[in-house]
């Protein structure tokens, strides 16, 4: 759950150049409470009334229609492919920085973390989980070396020179948000293999109690320690992190800081690839893609053919290099987003009976509330990118791309059926 929705701190430096360090400490503090959490009781919730293989997508098909449904599976896709074609460049990146490596042996290393990733994912949900516990172990340990170091800026913080909105704020408060969501999402995507963890409708909310404090906590401290007294975040940039270790703790804290970013991709990238995975499962089993992709290999009871098909596509992403499409990622993520509180609400009223189930409290106020705050959140961020004028070509291509939808809803219905008629 961690790693689904976490890497660390890493990835929070590009907020603290374009958005300042203390709007990025309080946007870290905001975002917790108007998307993670909603989010993450949302995903509470339907994974307890409908513990599915697929999550999300069945949980919008069953509320609003098979196009819906299809729709989030759609909207899902496009998100992950710019997720995952980052990671293994990422991985390589971060190598470079302690080992000098060519172009080609940065893609060569991104090729082989895929097929690895894809090699433990072939083995089934336990190994990805066990493994999980380890990397996220190995990346954590020097923020945790990072804050004992820097403890006495924590007893002692400074807040930073830099004002708190500059010269253009709409375009900083765009620009940090939209970063910050992209930190502190995907509460929902563990969904996808509920059916495959030990009683999802206990388990689910408990990793949730577990991790999002601990992923809150693991992008503020470090943060703090890192922007204490600073003069402000103009020199930030992926990586910064090792920087910051080095000045704070030597050398040794600096290495380590780098070498965790290369475990975070892994981590990250393995722990993605065991829901991402599923969805050409899913997707083939409603009858959207050929159904050699449902086999299930017996051994491990994992959909090998759609692993698979996954290692393939992300192979052939790994020469695209580190696409900076965190405006498109986010937009594609909320608005799969929206259609889940869609689903939330409507589930409400075709599914009333919840006996010993886990319901988000405060009836109907509490549930509407829960569904607007995240929903308030992008629309402020997209808003602010619009105004300020650097996000509009990437809005303007979010939009053409989604309304693609239909077309392909359309041919892969034709090519190969839909989904089968509900029985009434």
């Amino acid at each position: 759950m961690y790693l689904v929705v976490s890497g660390g701190a890493y990835g929070l430096e590009d907020a603290v150049r374009m958005a300042g360090p203390r709007l990025t400490l309080l946007l870290c503090l905001i975002v917790p409470l108007t998307l993670s959490l909603p989010t993450a009781l949302m995903a509470a919730e339907l994974t307890a009334l409908m513990p599915v293989e697929g999550g999300f997508y069945f949980w919008v098909k069953e509320a609003l229609g098979p196009f819906w449904g299809f729709t989030e599976a759609y909207l899902t896709i496009l998100y992950t492919a710019v997720d995952m074609a980052i990671y293994p460049v990422l991985f390589a990146g971060y190598l470079a920085f302690l080992v000098p490596l060519g172009p080609i042996a940065q893609m060569a290393i991104g090729v082989a973390l895929v097929w690895l990733s894809g090699l433990m994912n072939f083995l089934g949900v336990k190994p990805v989980g066990n493994a999980s516990i380890i990397l996220a172990g190995a990346l954590l340990a020097p923020f945790v070396a990072l804050v004992a170091v820097g403890f006495p800026k924590l007893i002692h913080f400074a807040m930073p020179a830099q004002p708190l909105l500059g010269a253009d704020p709409w375009a900083a408060l765009a620009a940090g948000l939209t970063v910050v969501i992209w930190n502190f999402g995907g509460w929902e995507n563990l969904s996808v293999v509920s059916a495959e963890i030990e009683n999802p409708r206990r388990n689910y909310i408990r990793a949730i109690a577990i991790a999002l404090p601990l992923i809150v906590l693991g992008y503020l401290l470090p943060l703090a320690v890192s922007v204490s007294g600073t003069a402000g975040g103009a020199d930030w940039r992926m990586g910064w992190f090792s920087h910051e270790g080095h000045r704070l703790g030597g050398p040794w804290l600096g290495a380590a800081l780098a070498i965790g970013g290369s475990v975070m991709s892994f981590a990250v990238f393995e722990a993605a690839m065991l829901w991402v995975s599923r969805m050409p499962y899913v997707l083939a089993r409603e009858g959207y893609l050929p159904r050699p992709f449902t086999e299930i290999w017996a051994a491990h009871a994992t959909p090998g053919k759609s692993i698979l098909l996954c290692c393939v596509v992300f192979t052939l992403l790994v020469p695209v290099g580190f696409v900076a499409l965190v405006v498109l990622d986010v937009f594609f993520y909320m608005a799969a987003l929206a259609l889940e509180m869609a689903a939330l609400i409507k589930l409400r009223t075709l599914r009333p009976a919840r006996d010993g189930l886990f319901v988000i409290g405060g009836g109907r106020l509490g549930l509407y509330v829960m569904a607007a705050l995240p929903l308030l959140t992008w629309t402020a961020t997209f808003g602010l990118a619009v105004s300020a004028g650097g996000g509009k070509s990437d809005f303007i291509l979010a939009i053409v791309l989604a309304i693609g939808v239909w077309p392909t809803y359309a041919i892969a219905r034709r090519r190969y059926g839909g989904p089968a008629p509900a029985l009434v």
